[in-house]
């Protein structure tokens, strides 16, 4: 089957003395789907794509920005090595969607013009000139509160728009980054199809990172897009709690009857229902009712499904029927991209040295961050002072020290216990099993990352290793990360960059 892959292949290649060799649709599909495998050919590359070869560059056109993500995230590598093959020479890729101008795939999206944000606006006043007398400080605008707004209830046809600008927080107002553009494009492609491409969309991530953003960015969307939609957006907490009221006041049939007539479930922090086996059976018979009708269920977690402590494997193996997408901690320029659009929705303008020194700071989440500026905000009306350098170090002296606390070795020795489950005696012997030496060359990595011990120091905590072995561990995960195709021996991870991903967060780096 190969064989005649590569003669169909050669047979589409038309020689051309001033361009060189061009190569047809056909041939890249050929090259492609023997590549990647029939299956993930067939799953991401069917009608709805293109193929093309421009100069230097291979073009993939997509149906949609969910496609274009996702292609890029999982299969940019293999698409450049299949055409390579055929022409023979070096070739970048592009991906484009259909009828669409957007950024770049990889670059961070920046915030808009200021006019454009939505809030209360602040004067910040500037430092009074020598002699003069400081004005009276500015009393700052009341924030929202900090518990958002729930939908439990079925909105009317006449409230719908009313309903949805009670959710603050919006899809257009999300930045993106490495760390969650793949998450927002699964969100977007949830309210334009409502779950014809996958369902359910499950978004995973530590606290803080955006989930719930995203959440009531497409409950928002939903029911602007469709006046009257009978959407529901609870947390698993309020359906737990729901679920046990009409337990005690025998009022199921409603209950059951007000979920599975609704035509889109939006659920928060469903690892809530872990341990709790009856109200997972309760839930679990709404979700198929749902799904069987192809309504969409869009869902956060602290975690993988995989990963969810006592989270019964009927639910678990549903909610990896759909779309599983991860949020990362945000990396330095999404961090600062962030601040610049929690500024500018504010109505205050931080000069961008300012903005880096919060970003090269707090780095664990998108929580701290806004935190972390709101504070700066708060010292500037209060004292009179303008926002500078030296504001933002006083004033967030306690912050950055309480949050950007040095790594130490047994930080690391316990995100990998924690991780892996294995206790710490063991990640120490002298078992040379998988089990134990894979979580023990991820350690001897993070820690020469992370807290800048000596090889031999590092050797010494992890058992009494010489510092030959820790210098073999990171060439070997430094290996497995450079290897798409090095799978972890762990549930819930596709590559070994997930699982690191996974342990710098635990660690706050």
């Amino acid at each position: 089957m190969a064989v005649q892959g590569q003669l169909s292949a050669f047979a589409d290649k038309v020689v051309d003395e001033d361009s060189g060799p061009k190569v047809s649709e056909a041939a890249l599909r050929v090259a492609v789907s023997e590549k990647l495998g029939p299956s993930r050919y067939g799953l991401w590359f069917g009608e709805g794509t293109r193929f093309g070869v421009d100069g230097d560059a291979l073009e993939v056109s997509v149906p949609n920005p969910f496609f274009r993500e996702w292609i890029q995230g999982h299969f940019a590598a293999s698409l450049v090595e299949a055409a390579e093959a055929l022409v023979g020479r070096p070739l970048r890729l592009a991906i484009r969607v259909d009828n669409e101008a957007e950024p770049q795939v990889g670059h961070v999206i920046e915030p808009t013009a200021p006019n454009e944000f939505r809030g209360p606006k602040i004067k910040i006043p500037l430092a009074p000139a020598p002699g003069q007398t400081p004005k009276a400080p500015v009393s700052p605008p009341q924030q929202p509160p900090l518990d958002r707004p729930r939908m439990d209830a079925e909105p009317k046809n006449a409230n719908a728009n009313a309903n949805a600008t009670r959710l603050g927080r919006r899809l257009d107002d999300f930045v993106t980054g490495p760390c969650n553009r793949l998450a927002h494009a699964a969100a977007q492609e949830m309210v334009g199809t409502l779950g014809a491409s996958f369902n359910p969309l499950l978004i995973h991530g530590a606290v803080g990172m955006g989930k719930t953003h995203l959440l009531e960015g497409v409950s928002h969307a939903l029911r602007l897009q469709r006046p009257g939609l009978k959407l529901i957006h609870v947390t698993a907490e309020s359906f737990t709690n729901g679920f046990l009221d009409a337990l005690r006041s025998s009022s199921l049939p409603g209950f059951r009857s007000k979920y599975r007539r609704s035509e889109a479930l939006v659920v928060d922090d469903v690892h809530f229902l872990a341990a709790k086996r009856s109200t997972q059976d309760e839930f679990l018979h709404t979700f198929n009712a749902l799904i069987a009708e192809g309504l969409p269920i869009i869902l956060t977690a602290d975690q993988h499904p995989r990963m969810i402590s006592r989270l019964t494997d009927e639910l678990a193996t549903r909610f990896l029927g759909g779309m599983v997408v991860k949020i990362d901690a945000p990396d330095p320029s999404t961090r600062k991209a962030i601040l610049k659009t929690k500024a500018l929705a504010r109505g205050v303008d931080v000069p961008d040295v300012v903005l880096a020194y919060i970003a090269d700071h707090l780095r664990a989440s998108v929580r701290e961050l806004e935190g972390a500026l709101h504070s700066l905000i708060a010292h500037a009306v209060l004292t009179g002072k303008r926002i500078d350098l030296n504001l933002a170090k006083s004033a967030l002296r306690d912050t950055i020290r309480h949050t950007a606390q040095a790594v130490a070795l047994r930080d690391v020795e316990r995100a990998i216990c924690q991780l892996f489950q294995v206790d710490a005696e063991a990640l120490k012997s002298q078992g040379r099993a998988r089990v134990l030496a894979f979580p023990r060359m991820l350690g001897m990595f993070l820690a020469r990352k992370h807290t800048g011990c000596a090889y031999s120091e590092i050797g010494r905590f992890f058992g009494g290793r010489n510092h030959s072995t820790v210098i073999s561990a990171e060439k070997k995960v430094m290996a497995w990360i450079k290897d798409e195709k090095q799978r972890p021996p762990l549930a819930g991870f596709e590559t070994i960059s997930d699982v690191l991903a996974s342990l710098e967060q635990a660690l706050g780096t």
